[in-house]
């Protein structure tokens, strides 16, 4: 296993696969890990340098000890990129993932040359002027639901991300999110609530591609073309047969795009 110390002593899990001469950097969602990249890093890894790690309190890096918000992960993905002497990354999150990379960028960003957004918010609940989030007041129930119910409610969460439920990739769903200790898990998404990225959005000068798909539960297309409206250099493609993990439901495509993306040809 490979392993960073980060300068307050916590260890991150990361993996590291190809030797191409440009390198992509996945960042997982809540609860998630490197392992959820699997089909992505294998068919990425012919062709680039392909870095993924496990979110400070998810998979196998350390519980945090302190304080746990964005600025805290954000800094570790700034740490890995740092450490791992990457530049001009193609920086891809996905779910919370989005949250991480956007809020990092926030923080200078300096060795992300192009960003891919895949099924993450920008804001996490609705209010009179955002509409795509969840419901005002829906969290606090999910939240309240997720705890009465734990382990089963994280069963029901895979299952509810996933087009086939009973299917390996969301058994695999459940298994590494039963990684993230539910305090941890229930910290970092309050955490996601205080965040509002849209005026980060408006800011960005670096090519920016939105990926969602058409059948993910929680986001629709009407937020992919928001991003691509917002960005100066903004675009956006629907992905027709995924649910939320867009690299599994659709790996060769996903692959397609990715790869010319980071090489300016989309």
């Amino acid at each position: 296993m490979s392993f960073l110390q980060t300068p307050d002593g916590a260890r991150l899990r990361y993996t590291e696969r190809g030797d191409g001469p440009q390198t992509v950097v996945l960042v997982h969602g809540w609860k998630g890990s490197h392992r959820m990249w699997d089909p992505a890093m294998h068919r990425l890894a012919d062709e680039f340098r392909v870095i993924s790690f496990d979110n400070r309190g998810m998979g196998e890096s350390d519980r945090p000890t302190g304080r746990y918000d964005f600025d805290l992960l954000a800094d570790d993905l700034d740490f890995v990129l740092t450490e791992l002497g990457v530049e001009d990354a193609t920086l891809v999150g996905w779910s919370m993932g989005c949250s991480i990379s956007l809020q990092y960028l926030s923080r200078g960003g300096a060795r992300a040359a192009r960003l891919v957004l895949i099924n993450g918010p920008i804001r996490l609940e609705n209010d009179d002027e955002w509409a795509w989030g969840l419901p005002a007041g829906q969290l606090d129930i999910f939240v309240e639901e997720l705890v009465a119910a734990w382990p089963g409610s994280e069963l029901e969460f895979a299952r509810g991300a996933n087009l086939d439920p009973d299917g390996a990739y969301a058994d695999l769903y459940y298994r590494v999110a039963l990684q993230t200790e539910l305090i941890d898990s229930i910290r970092i998404v309050r955490e996601q609530q205080r965040l509002d990225h849209r005026p980060v959005l408006r800011g960005l000068q670096l090519p920016v591609l939105a990926i969602y798909g058409r059948q993910d539960p929680y986001y629709d297309e009407g937020l992919a073309r928001y991003i691509a409206e917002q960005v100066p250099d903004g675009r956006y493609l629907m992905f027709e047969q995924s649910a939320h993990p867009v690299h599994y439901d659709e790996p060769d495509r996903f692959r397609e795009v990715i790869a010319e993306f980071a090489q300016g040809r989309l």
